[in-house]
């Protein structure tokens, strides 16, 4: 134990922990620094995500929008491999169902094709789904899959992108879903029609509820007319 222990030590010397947002040295187990955390303040937004086809809505909660150094910092955890940032993302989620645990049984994540996985290296969503799942003490289960390697969604106009993820999203085991109430985490949420689709999927296979949180939000003049 003290080997390991002074291993961290020495660990950390070498490679000190930085800021999520703005890559600065940070003390051991922060993850953003204290100028940062004060310009980039939780917004604690709550969406309305349409369900397709069936004219009801769900839950979406978000902590920030899609701006300054949290886009950033997305877009070097998303495409550029800063995996380091997922513990952060998942954190600042699951801060948004602080002392609310027990209204779910399992969180779970939207998932990317294996194609893009494999191009990728990593699915960004399920990252900070396991994250999250940790902080919250819940168990994390992988449900759904993605069968088709459709276009990304930031390419694609509001009406497309509903037709973009129809059908594209399984099941992939109904035992575990029955009944169940779901915490379902993507990365990012504009239109609201991947949570949609996978919200649509498990609550037809029989889930008692889902709620959706992303880690922040695209505001809509931003989208491609």
């Amino acid at each position: 134990m003290q080997i390991k222990s002074v291993l961290s030590r020495f660990l950390e010397l070498l490679f000190p922990p930085r800021c999520a947002l703005c890559g600065a040295v940070i003390p051991a187990g922060v993850q953003v620094c204290t100028r940062c955390r004060q310009e980039n303040p939780c917004v604690h937004a709550e969406k309305r995500i349409d369900l397709p086809e069936g004219g009801k809505t769900i839950s979406c909660k978000v902590p920030y929008r899609y701006e300054g150094k949290i886009r950033e910092a997305i877009i070097r955890f998303k495409f550029y491999g800063r995996t380091s940032s997922a513990i952060f993302f998942g954190e600042r989620v699951a801060d948004e169902f602080a002392g609310q645990a027990d209204q779910f049984d399992f969180i779970t994540s939207v998932p990317v094709s294996a194609q893009r996985k494999k191009r990728r290296g990593y699915n960004q969503s399920e990252l900070i789904a396991r994250n999250a799942a940790q902080r919250l003490r819940l168990p994390y289960a992988e449900v759904l899959e993605k069968i088709a390697d459709n276009p990304e969604q930031h390419k694609l106009s509001r009406e497309d992108r509903k037709r973009n993820v129809c059908g594209v999203y399984r099941l992939l085991s109904s035992g575990t879903i029955q009944g169940k109430r779901i915490l379902l985490i993507d990365d990012i949420v504009t239109t609201g029609a991947t949570l949609g689709e996978c919200a649509k999927e498990l609550l037809e296979a029989g889930a008692q509820a889902v709620t959706c949180a992303t880690i922040a939000e695209v505001e809509y003049p931003q989208l491609k007319s």
